[in-house]
């Protein structure tokens, strides 16, 4: 009797479990959770030698990045030098009419610094008056420096001769043109002359009378001449000699290797504008400038610093018969389209001492 109650209350809490246990699974199943928790996919683990820092941008290749450029063009072919002076090192030529963009001015007012790819830092420096720019205003002041460290800068007064020693009896290197800015690295006992950073002498160094520098903190200039003979010290240096004997640096060029080279046309170059000087009976005595043109016609004119310039056309290797042209004069030359001629500028004679500084001007006509 009591097995048979105990049997039956026994399957009876059987399936009731099993009901409790379906109905709490259906619940589950429906239930509607009060918030959810969003998972984010998982950040890649660094891998080995790398950090999660975020990389950093590479700055401008513009160091002064608070400098406004100011677009300028050139008016003639002109050299980029490494420092403002033609005393400093040429780092190439750029051509007429080409855009450049400006960073600053040297405090001279003399030389712009340009934005120069070539250049191993970028820049370069050029001549103000081959540079027409629209917001002069706008250059920012750029205080150059020595590749010495020298503290001490002089600007050239006027066109003055660098020599390889403190006395006119040296050889002359070359010529300082007015604003050149040069680095002084010594100065002779007189105080008369003065040691500057000149690139194109052997040693980088040249001498040059203090007359005609303007100069700052002249004792803070090392004395340079213990080992300089008391017989090569100038006695009496004056202004004039040294001003007057003047003569034109060396540029290399000839026939084969003209200073300019242009050709004439509607879509490229229509005028070549040229600023140079020659010399007598030491520098540099003749420039050569080739020019072509489509058309048949050519203008040329030529402002001198003296009538002691001399200008013949050449073709074929050999000067045009009956053709010497003067400073001053406008000459319109009818020309062979298309055929390559040159201009030979020289001193009048070249047996006596003379100089005279130029600006060509040559333009194709059609």
């Amino acid at each position: 009797m009591h097995h048979k109650i105990i049997f039956p209350l026994i399957i009876t809490i059987i399936l009731c479990a099993g009901c409790s246990g379906n109905i709490a699974s259906e619940n589950a199943a429906t239930a509607t959770p009060d918030f959810f928790t969003a998972t984010l996919p998982p950040m890649p683990s660094p891998q080995a030698g790398q950090t999660s820092t975020p990389p950093v941008p590479v700055p401008s290749t513009t160091e002064e990045s608070n400098i406004s450029l100011v677009e300028g063009m050139t008016t003639t072919q002109v050299n980029v030098r490494v420092g403002p002076s033609t005393a400093s090192e040429s780092l190439g030529m750029i051509g007429p009419f080409v855009k450049v963009q400006v960073i600053g001015r040297d405090a001279s007012g003399g030389w712009y610094q340009i934005i120069y790819a070539e250049s191993g830092r970028g820049k370069g420096w050029l001549r103000t008056e081959y540079v027409q720019v629209n917001a002069t205003a706008e250059i920012s002041l750029i205080e150059s420096t020595s590749g010495s460290g020298s503290a001490v800068s002089g600007l050239a007064i006027q066109k003055i001769n660098v020599r390889n020693g403190p006395g006119t009896e040296y050889e002359l290197l070359g010529v300082l043109n007015s604003k050149d800015v040069v680095f002084i690295t010594g100065k002779d006992a007189s105080g008369k002359w003065i040691q500057i950073e000149f690139a194109s002498a052997p040693d980088g160094k040249g001498w040059v009378t203090a007359e005609f520098l303007q100069m700052g903190n002249i004792e803070a200039v090392p004395l340079i001449g213990d080992s300089i003979d008391e017989t090569a010290t100038p006695t009496g240096v004056t202004s004039t000699p040294n001003a007057i004997a003047a003569s034109a640096m060396l540029d290399g060029d000839s026939m084969q290797a003209p200073l300019a080279i242009v050709s004439f046309s509607p879509t490229g170059s229509r005028a070549l504008q040229l600023n140079g000087d020659v010399s007598a009976s030491n520098g540099d005595t003749e420039d050569w400038i080739q020019f072509t043109t489509n058309g048949g016609v050519v203008s040329i004119q030529a402002t001198c610093s003296s009538n002691t310039l001399r200008m013949e056309l050449w073709k074929d290797g050999k000067p045009v018969d009956g053709l010497l042209l003067s400073c001053g004069d406008k000459s319109f030359v009818t020309v062979t389209s298309n055929s390559i001629y040159f201009l030979r500028l020289s001193a009048v004679s070249a047996n006596e001492p003379g100089y005279v500084s130029y600006i060509l001007n040559v333009e194709g006509i059609r």
